[in-house]
């Protein structure tokens, strides 16, 4: 078990491998914050910064970085992935190359999908 605190204040205690992605900005409000997803009940925000908290839980190796449409990084744990495929025409920005479907999240990147496949792979995935 592993505990973190939330911006809000808030500590929870939780199980690291239910954590699916890690981002460094909050997709809501544009904050320079680290937000974790997986944890319910929903996106958590805290102080850390991802390679900080990445580093804390020993969790690095465990996550494929991928870019967001904004280019902002996110990282993604590779055994939450279920699927990758490209995105629906005009379903996403032109950036989007793959969609990501994990867990608890899905995140369109500009990644192709073999990029993103092999990424993920490297990092323990089977696709």
């Amino acid at each position: 078990m592993a505990n973190l605190t939330t911006t809000g204040g808030a500590t929870i205690t939780f199980n690291p491998e239910v954590i699916d992605a890690i981002g460094d900005h909050s997709d809501t409000t544009g904050a320079a914050v680290t937000c974790i997803y997986g944890i319910p009940p929903s996106m958590l925000m805290i102080g850390e910064t991802v390679p900080a908290f990445m580093q804390r839980l020993q969790i690095e190796n465990e996550f494929a970085q991928f870019t967001r449409p904004n280019g902002w990084p996110v990282w993604i744990r590779a055994t939450s992935v279920a699927a990758i495929h490209p995105p629906v025409p005009g379903e996403y920005p032109a950036a989007v190359k793959s969609v990501i479907s994990a867990n608890s999240v899905t995140q369109a990147v500009t990644e192709t999908p073999a990029a993103a496949t092999a990424a993920l792979n490297a990092h323990g995935a089977k696709l």
